[in-house]
């Protein structure tokens, strides 16, 4: 259907110059239902658990280097 459609010329609004023909026509899904959002694999919760665990032993690491 899109391929059949594509080479269509259509007037365009007026007061668009460019020879009174557009070369792209506007296509509408058959099917007006929102897309759904995906679910984020992680909640917030884990999220923040896994940073405060990164950022506490980052900061015990930095803390054994410089006591050396």
């Amino acid at each position: 259907m899109v391929a059949a459609n594509r080479d269509k010329k259509m007037p365009l609004q007026a007061g668009v110059s460019s020879g009174g023909y557009a070369f792209m026509e506007s296509i509408r899904p058959d099917n007006t239902d929102p897309i759904p959002l995906r679910t984020s694999p992680h909640s917030m919760g884990t999220l923040m658990i896994r940073f405060v665990g990164l950022l506490i032993a980052a900061v015990a690491v930095m803390a054994l280097i410089w006591s050396r």
